[in-house]
């Protein structure tokens, strides 16, 4: 590729002098495709010199020159240093910050993203000012400009010196204000807030401390439904925050919301995805006490079970399954489902009947909330065993048989869950009682036929293996089933069967 040289900066120059702006753009986007980088320094330096003679130009109303004009800009600006940019350019980004035409804005953003992403740099870029005139992009129309607002402030918001200027008074000041625009505006600058607060405990101090981390839950308590909604998937999104988890507790966030739960709540059938969602959330973080949490706040869990139970959608169902599923991964999740066993005992009825009968991706999550249900844990839990087995009174007669019938699925992952959840039986008397009083129960395990995934692989070998290993299994089978077991163990989980040689008789 060839190299910039002065005369292509002459010939720029020469258009721009004679007013021929047009020529001067395209003459800027032939030279700057068709070449890989100014040949010495000089060239360079003049190449970047050309910029603030371009940004007057774009007070032409022809969009097409606008966009080529932006395009141009945005190659030698490429060529341009953040130093450069923020101590000679500062006029000309607070004029396209403030250009009606979107690419304009975009194009200034972008610059003011790669200012922000350097932290030496934060200090001398809200200095300059322009960081208030990226707040004010919040309320554009234009959906693109809002998204680079968006990530330039993120990025600002990235370093401790950024978020001081986000949170000092001018930039609150700017938030306030764009914020009293409209409900769409503010929840843009709520977004903002969110995010700087999700990755740094530094901004969450500061939203709490100067009144915008109410301001955003205020809606929890509005008439209007929609806001109410919108205010509880933010604090959905806030709670992968420890620490703002924690603020959040301590402001009875939860517990206010676990009220929206109560019988005879007109508005509960729209707010439930979003508290199940937010459980979910909560049941993933290892930090929290999830057996202490739902103790605190019992409607949750409730809410769970009842929408598995009688929940017509099942998107919503699922969603339950999925959070039931991580509460039984857990120590204290497995205690949660025990203080609420005659709860637990209807779910599961209804999960195993879905994972029976239900569609394809009930079966799948079914059965992942039942393998994760009849877990055992890695401490003692007293009574388990026999809550456990009446769990399973509750399930579908047809349940193992399923399962024994899905290890021979075509799919893997449904073998895989399939085999999670008789691993999980197995570990316990009834479990290997129900595996083997089904007809042919062994001949669908030990046919490696349909096995052909690594992972289905080791998932079966491990069912097999925790039966042979069972101290139950000898009081159900006899010895040969017991030799075949064996025999599939000791070929290990990859075994392949070599086809008969051929022999030639003479």
């Amino acid at each position: 590729m060839a190299e910039i040289n002065s005369e292509h900066i002459s010939l720029i120059q020469r258009f721009i002098n004679n007013g021929k702006y047009e020529e001067a753009v395209d003459a800027v986007n032939i030279v700057l495709s068709s070449a890989s980088q100014p040949g010495n320094i000089s060239v360079y330096k003049d190449l970047t010199s050309l910029v603030p003679q371009f940004f007057p130009t774009l007070t032409n109303t022809s969009d097409d020159y606008i966009s080529k004009c932006c395009k141009a800009l945005e190659k030698m600006l490429g060529y341009t240093s953040v130093e450069v940019i923020l101590s000679t350019m500062d006029t000309e980004m607070k004029s396209g910050l403030t250009h009606p035409s979107p690419e304009v804005k975009i194009l200034c953003l972008k610059q003011l993203i790669r200012c922000a992403s350097d932290r030496t740099k934060i200090k001398s870029l809200t200095e300059l000012g322009v960081m208030r005139f990226s707040i004010v992009l919040l309320a554009d129309d234009d959906s693109s400009v809002v998204k680079y607002c968006n990530k330039c402030l993120l990025s600002l918001a990235s370093h401790d010196e950024g978020i001081a200027f986000l949170y000092s008074e001018e930039g609150i000041k700017a938030m306030h204000e764009v914020a009293a625009i409209s409900d769409t505006v503010r929840y843009r600058v709520y977004d903002v807030i969110i995010d700087s607060i999700i990755q740094s405990d530094q901004a969450l101090e500061c939203a709490v401390t100067n009144g915008l981390l109410s301001s955003l839950l205020k809606d929890l308590q509005s008439d209007d439904i929609l806001l109410r909604l919108t205010a509880l998937e933010n604090v959905v999104r806030l709670a992968d925050s420890c620490s703002a988890y924690t603020t959040l507790k301590n402001l009875g966030i939860f517990k206010g919301i676990g009220s929206w739960l109560a019988a005879g709540n007109a508005d509960a059938m729209y707010t439930v995805p979003s508290v199940v969602k937010l459980y979910g959330k909560v049941c993933q973080k290892q930090n929290v006490d999830v057996k202490q949490f739902s103790t605190d706040n019992p409607e949750y869990f409730t809410a769970i079970c009842d929408m598995i139970q009688h929940n017509p959608d099942p998107s919503v169902k699922l969603a339950c399954v999925d959070v039931l599923a991580i509460l039984g991964s857990r120590v204290d999740g497995k205690e949660v489902l025990l203080n609420k066993s005659h709860d637990v005992g209807r779910t599961i009825k209804v999960i195993s009947e879905g994972v029976c009968g239900g569609s394809d991706e009930f079966k799948d999550r079914g059965l992942v909330a039942l393998a994760q249900t009849f877990s055992k844990p890695d401490v003692y839990i007293p009574d388990l065993e026999m809550v456990f087995e009446s769990w399973y009174k509750c399930c579908d007669s047809g349940l193992v048989k399923a399962c024994l019938t899905m290890v021979q699925h075509p799919s893997p992952s449904r073998q895989c869950a399939a085999c999670s959840l008789l691993g999980n039986l197995s570990l316990h008397k009834f479990g290997v009682m129900a595996i083997t009083s089904v007809p042919a129960w062994s001949e669908r395990l030990l046919d490696r036929t349909y096995c052909v995934d690594i992972e289905a692989q080791k998932k079966r070998f491990a069912v097999i293996s925790t039966l042979r290993q069972s101290a139950a299994i000898q009081e159900y089978v006899d010895s040969d089933t017991l030799s075949r077991l064996s025999k599939y163990i000791h070929e290990g989980p990859h075994y392949k069967e070599q086809p008969p040689q051929a022999t030639l008789e003479l």
